[in-house]
């Protein structure tokens, strides 16, 4: 069940770096305070789900 956690929380953190790269790439010259708040947004999620799953797979490693 975590093996399955693991590899669901790694496709939601391919899809927000796709998504905060597009974000970047396309136009961070023309964002509006909404859209640097959904940006950080974005990137906080990303940082508390790539703890989440570092934490995970130490576990995972360990055996139990």
């Amino acid at each position: 069940m975590k093996r399955i956690l693991l590899y669901i929380g790694l496709a939601i953190s391919l899809f927000l770096v796709i998504q905060i790269i597009a974000i970047l790439f396309t136009g961070i010259q023309d964002l509006t305070q909404y859209g640097y708040g959904f940006l950080t947004g974005k990137i906080i999620l990303l940082l508390v789900l790539g703890t989440i799953l570092y934490f995970n797979r130490k576990h995972l490693r360990s055996g139990s």
